[in-house]
């Protein structure tokens, strides 16, 4: 059942992203090797792209650390990188069980929204948050994710033997994560439904009878009015302050957290433009912000914050082109590997490529207003997740992969109908 703990744990366990990463690989150290070496030898082609990219995001991590003398901080965010390409290793000679992977979760989800259930209506706090350092953008982006995934596993859930309870389940975790979200007031996550709602046409609704679909449609709308709507949220003033806020920016004031981080968008490409190739590393950014404030172009106040509050602008100041071009890849591969599956009839299948491009839709979208992969955690929960899901995604090879008779036994362990 280890892989309970890889989405279950980075949300409800201090320094989850850690311990689960941790957790897995000591158990596989502990528990032996249950697949023969000739299995993952078979799947390297494979695998081999998504292994060079978490290795490589690390290896660069560390070259630019070295290059601008920042190793401490360089060598924090390769580790989460390679404990997710040695988290490829493992779960490749251990295949996780697809319904603990399910089941992580929707544990994920129902206890991220009692949890902010909680603090909202118990403690009185202003927005739900999580175990340090997982403060509330973080907490209930990665919520939101863990529900929208939940919602991605009721196609897997409808073919089970005991459909009527794995459907209760994810349900319930779904709508724990986005509660989660909803009360923790982060914004920025939001942006992603359009496309999110448009991948979900494209898996599920669009096979569905027209009636069926409006009534899901009308439903998704109802939820979002009542959220919007409900004092109890916080939503609807927070998202009338962001549209006031860019308002005012675009008329020459800054001032907000919207206003904020537009104009250090602004000066993360001014200093992109001085060092295009290796960036001006962690320590480098907020000095060169403040010296643009003292020159007079930008506005003070952006000096403050030690990021450029969006991924793609903060990789490439902080390490340069190889930086961002490594962000990149970890959003593009999955969307090609997985955009592909999503055609498929099987509903394993498909419900694996859903989540699979979940992953990366709704990364790029929390990225736009907030830089997930300058921290650890970020780099950690993408990289075992996407890891999970590429391992759990079954293959052609799957039957020549496995001893003679084994095949049936992987079947029900991993919930596959193998084609």
């Amino acid at each position: 059942m280890y892989a309970v703990v890889i989405p279950a744990m980075p949300l409800l366990v201090p320094l989850g992203y850690w311990l689960a990463l941790g957790a897995v690989l000591l158990w596989a150290g502990v528990s032996g090797s249950r697949r023969a070496p000739e299995a993952v030898a078979l799947t390297w082609r494979r695998d081999g792209w998504l292994l060079a990219l978490l290795l490589g995001f690390g290896t660069v991590e560390l070259l630019v650390g070295a290059w601008h003398h920042e190793l401490g901080r360089a060598f924090t965010m390769a580790a989460a990188a390679w404990g997710a390409a040695l988290l490829l290793l493992v779960l490749r000679r251990r295949p996780p069980v697809l319904g603990a992977w399910w089941a992580g979760l929707a544990l994920a989800g129902l206890g991220t929204g009692g949890w902010a259930l909680w603090q909202k209506s118990m403690e009185g706090a202003a927005r739900a948050t999580g175990h340090a350092p997982l403060h509330a953008i973080h907490f209930g982006n990665i919520a939101l994710l863990s529900g929208l995934l939940c919602l991605a596993g009721i196609g897997w859930a409808w073919g089970r033997h005991r459909r009527a309870a794995w459907v209760t389940l994810l349900v319930a975790g779904a709508a724990g994560g986005v509660l989660a979200s909803i009360l923790s007031g982060t914004r920025g996550g939001w942006l992603a439904v359009p496309l999110v709602l448009a991948l979900f046409y494209r898996a599920y609704l669009s096979r569905w009878p027209l009636v069926w679909q409006g009534g899901v449609l009308a439903g998704v709308m109802t939820v979002m009015v009542v959220a919007y709507a409900l004092p109890q949220s916080g939503v609807q003033p927070r998202v009338d302050i962001a549209v006031a806020e860019g308002q005012d920016y675009l008329a020459g004031e800054v001032r907000g957290s919207v206003g904020l981080r537009l104009e250090m968008m602004r000066g993360a490409g001014l200093l992109i433009l001085e060092r295009p190739w290796l960036g001006h590393g962690h320590e480098g950014y907020q000095p060169g912000i403040q010296r643009l404030v003292d020159e007079g172009r930008l506005a003070p106040g952006v000096e403050r914050f030690w990021h450029a509050h969006n991924d793609l602008l903060d990789a490439w100041v902080r390490r340069g082109l190889p930086g961002l071009a490594l962000v990149l890849a970890l959003y593009l591969l999955p969307l090609w590997v997985f955009s592909v599956r999503l055609k498929t009839s099987d509903p394993v299948r498909r419900s694996l490529a859903v989540a699979g491009l979940l992953l990366p839709i709704t990364f790029m979208d929390f990225g736009l207003s907030y830089p997930f992969f300058a921290y650890p955690v970020g780099i950690a929960v993408y990289g075992s997740w996407l890891t999970a899901l590429w391992v759990l995604m079954p293959t052609e090879q799957t039957q020549r992969v496995v001893h003679p008779g084994a095949a049936g036994r992987l079947d029900r362990r991993r919930g596959w109908r193998v084609v």
